[in-house]
Order: structure tokens, then sequence, then C-alpha cells
């Protein structure tokens, strides 16, 4: 069963190439780099990585991004965050896709009412036109407004990154959790269920967001649940390792084979390696 990781985050100590915002949100050092994330991909038997632009170092600046997938192109693809308010965001996203990069993150300047603002739009008329994953990265009020583009796409594959952020305290039922399993209907929207360390208030396992994620996996169904390591952990989920985190879904959750092949392997798989 082939392993898949949708959610990892790269930085570089080599801040002249790659310089970073002003206070940015930093791994300690070697940790978050390429060579960390092969030692982990090596040591936990993962063969294929999603790395995912990292906003909150380099907010539009993907170019680690395209170079990391550049280097990379057997084993991993890229998540860009592209300015949809930037001229070019359209023409970096075609550029991006010749070297491997299939998806774009969404996660600025969104509504609360439904609304669509026409730069968002436009990205995702280029992501239909180029077979482009679209990675939301939305709290819950804001999935009103990503329902209108689901119903105006449906051929546009689309991930709720983090579940949109769902935490211990929506479970077993609130608004929040009503939002995101009422999105299950959309064929094309897929639950990355990267939120159980986040969102949970124990230690290792994090037992308490079980129940939740049995919610989100019979909503959607694991054919529409891909799992997302936080990489690095340390920096995002520090009170779990990146073994733990994977073993959660391998060992903890009581999931069925079928349902680990699913979510950790064949699903991943046909979304962005396909």
């Amino acid at each position: 069963m082939a392993t898949v990781d949708t959610h990892a985050h790269i930085y570089s100590e080599d801040t002249e190439t790659y310089p970073q915002i002003p206070e940015p949100f930093l791994p300690s050092s070697g940790r978050g780099t390429i060579t960390d994330l092969k030692n982990e991909v090596k040591a936990n038997s993962i063969d294929r990585v999603v790395v995912v632009q990292t906003f909150t170092v380099y907010a539009h600046d993907n170019r680690l991004t395209l170079d990391t997938v550049r280097d990379n192109q057997d084993w991993t693809t890229g998540v860009l965050n592209l300015d949809p308010f930037d001229d070019g965001a359209v023409d970096l996203m075609e550029e991006a896709l010749a070297i491997g990069v299939r998806g774009n993150r969404v996660s600025v300047g969104w509504e609360t009412d439904g609304s669509v603002l026409p730069e968002h739009r436009r990205l995702w008329e280029a992501a239909q036109r180029l077979g482009v994953v679209l990675c939301a990265l939305f709290n819950p009020p804001n999935c009103h407004s990503l329902a209108n583009l689901l119903k105006t796409f449906p051929d546009v594959p689309v991930v709720l990154d983090h579940c949109a952020n769902l935490s211990v305290g929506d479970f077993p039922a609130s608004d929040n959790l009503k939002t995101v399993l009422d999105m299950a209907e959309f064929k094309n929207l897929y639950a990355k269920l990267s939120f159980i360390v986040t969102g949970s208030e124990e230690e290792f396992p994090c037992s308490d967001m079980f129940g939740g994620i049995r919610q989100i996996i019979d909503a959607y169904t694991p054919d529409r649940c891909i799992w997302g390591s936080d990489f690095p952990t340390s920096l995002w989920i520090p009170k779990v390792t990146y073994q733990q985190h994977l073993a959660i879904f391998q060992e903890h959750l009581g999931l069925s084979e079928a349902e680990k092949v699913a979510i950790l392997g064949e699903t991943p798989m046909n979304l962005w390696f396909s």
C-alpha cells in the first residue's frame, strides 16, 4: 500500500535566495528543511509528499515550493499560494504545472456572506482549464462562498484544508460541524484529516477527536478523505511526532484495512499523482 503525506511545509535556511516576511513563524534550526523531510519520509515509509507553500514565512513568494518540487519531481508535487489580486497569478499557475506543481491554496480575501470576488473566480476558471487541485484554507463561515464555487465548478477537485479547522468543541454537534458535514454533498470536495492534533485537548493519541473524525469519514467516505502530516510536526503540532501522527491513522483510530488503504494511499494518489 502506498502512503501519501498531503500536507508538508518546507523551509530554507538560505534567506538570501528565499527571503522571509517580517516576524516569520519558523521551526528550530535544521527542522522543516527538505533534508529533514527526506529523513521523515524514509523513517516512516512514505511514498509521495504534497509540499504546501509556507505562507507564514514566504507569503505569496512561491519560489521555494517551485524549486523543491522541481528538484524532487519523482516523489513530490506542490501547492502554491497565489495572490488572487496579482494579474500574473494565472500565468504562474500554468508555468508551475509544467514542473509538476499540481495545486494552489486559496486563503485570502474570502467573504462570509456567500459572495465570491471576481479574482477568485478567475483562479477557479484557470484551475478548471488546467486540471489543478485547489486547497481551501477556510473557517466554517467562509464555506458559504466555497459552496457557491463548488456548484459552479463541479469538475474542479477541491481539498478542504484541515476540515475548516474543526476542534473538539465542535463535536458531537455544532454549527461549524454541520457546515462541514453539509459540504460533503459536493462530490468534488475532499476532506483533509489533518486537524486531529490541533483540534484535540489531549495528548497523543488525541482520542477525544476520534468520534468527530468518524463523522467526517462517514460523510465524505474514504474515497474523499486524505491524511496530511503537518510537517514539520515540531512546529505545527509539537505534542506529537511525525511517526505518532501517522500512527493515529494506522493504529489508533480503528479504521478498517480498506479505509486505511483509501485514506493513506489510494485517494491521495488518485487526487495528486494520477
